[in-house]
């Protein structure tokens, strides 16, 4: 795959030219793994099942879109890092105020706690699902897994992306069996992309469209991504950054295209299996449930284990974010990933463990939407900032964003700041 897409980018032209330029420019492609697998992890999961059993194909075009939407962002996070040399989270520090840089820290932290969160409780229900374990004791269990996958990695970024490749290979391999299994008749698919704006009509349908917009722009994908390009970038002659850009965007192409296939997949076989299924489908419990019965004992098993991989898939590229986050922002830049995916995961288990004993365990998903929220009203001090430096010419140079796409990405971000403020006064009303 990492010669696939360095070869499209024009690679092996480099190669012709200088072998040291030819590696530095292949050291690009693997970022976009990093990025991929926080659009499937098990908050994702909840939205698309919500919309595939509540509404059938009506929601998969928001899915497309969205990962589109992500795809742009992405996209211009990857040349904001490379044309700077330097990460999101370093350049909010030093280019903007102090207030606008705390409230951004602020925000990327809580994303990275409503991250692993999700990835707790969706360990917690999977292992529920398996072996019948209790959701506390699954959480624990859960975390103790997110220091087994810290341990096999130990720093590595090699290490990271082989890791994060095989958990994301795990959940397609599981979905495409699940595809197989739940036989969708792809005309009604396709006819149901067309009828998104019946869905969105329904305050519910709206309501979980939103969920799946925070789902997929995580708002700390956003500083992983720049940090790790960031990093891979240093040693990179300027005159060789336009074609680093080239190859970082194949990548993230690539690996945001596997991401949304396989988001596509999971709303595909919620619709076909759950959706007139005659049973009440308001939980990942309750999509186990129905999967068995209408697919088989087989396929329930495939799909608890592809949630417990989705749900550890995120554990490496949380701890990197978080790293990254207090580098940029010049918090706890001491902190080994170890004591900081410790002190994160300890909190996010605490909040976990009290609000499961605090409902009585009942509606985990809850949390899951929960945390799905946190995200979304996040994104906008990420996205902010992003668009911003992005335009500044004495920061990026020839690379500055200009013209149509710059008026494009600023109609996005407030877009998509208007729909969060509904969001808050839906919820808080």
């Amino acid at each position: 795959m990492t010669g696939f897409i360095y070869a499209i980018s024009g690679g092996h032209a480099a190669l012709a030219q200088d072998a040291r330029v030819s590696a530095n420019l292949r050291r690009m492609v693997g970022s976009g793994l990093l990025v991929a697998v926080g659009y499937i992890d098990p908050g994702n999961w909840a939205t698309d099942i919500a919309g595939g059993s509540g509404f059938g194909y009506g929601l998969l075009m928001v899915v497309i879109a969205s990962a589109f939407l992500a795809l742009g962002f992405q996209v211009l996070v990857s040349r904001l890092a490379l044309a700077t040399g330097q990460d999101l989270a370093t350049l909010t520090a030093r280019h903007l105020s102090p207030r606008l840089s705390k409230a951004a820290w602020l925000a990327g932290e809580a994303a990275i706690l409503a991250t692993a969160l999700a990835e707790l409780i969706g360990g917690a229900i999977a292992l529920r699902l398996l072996f019948g374990l209790p959701l506390i004791a699954g959480v624990a269990v859960t975390g103790i897994g997110t220091f087994a996958v810290l341990a096999l990695t130990r720093g590595n970024a090699d290490h990271h992306e082989c890791v994060i490749a095989g958990l994301l290979s795990v959940v397609a391999l599981s979905f495409v069996f699940l595809l197989f299994k739940a036989n969708p008749g792809w005309t009604e698919v396709a006819h149901g992309v067309t009828e998104t704006g019946q869905a969105l009509r329904d305050p519910q349908g709206f309501l979980i469209a939103l969920g799946i917009l925070g789902a997929t722009l995580m708002p700390h994908n956003l500083y992983l991504h720049s940090g790790s390009l960031a990093q891979r970038a240093q040693e990179l002659p300027a005159e060789a950054r336009g074609m680093a850009m080239r190859v970082a965007r194949n990548d993230t192409i690539v690996s945001l295209g596997v991401a949304m296939l396989i988001n596509s997949a999971i709303m595909i076989v919620a619709a076909a299996s759950l959706s007139g299924s005659g049973i009440a489908v308001s939980s990942l419990d309750d999509a186990h449930a129905v999967i068995g019965h209408t697919l088989g004992v087989g396929a329930a098993i495939v799909f608890a284990v592809a949630l417990y991989a989705a749900g550890q898939s995120s554990t490496i590229t949380g701890v990197l974010a978080g790293r990254i986050l207090s580098r940029g922002f010049q918090v706890r830049s001491d902190w080994s990933d170890r004591r900081r995916a410790l002190m994160t995961r300890l909190v996010a288990g605490a909040a976990a463990v009290g609000l499961l004993a605090f409902t009585g365990g009942q509606e985990p998903d809850e949390l899951l939407v929960l945390s799905q929220v946190i995200l979304s009203l996040a994104l906008p001090f990420a996205l902010g900032p992003l668009v911003v430096l992005a335009c500044r010419k004495s920061l990026m140079g020839q690379y500055v964003l200009r013209g149509a796409w710059a008026w494009a990405a600023v109609a996005a971000t407030v877009s998509i700041i208007v729909l969060d403020g509904y969001l808050l006064v839906d919820m808080v009303a």
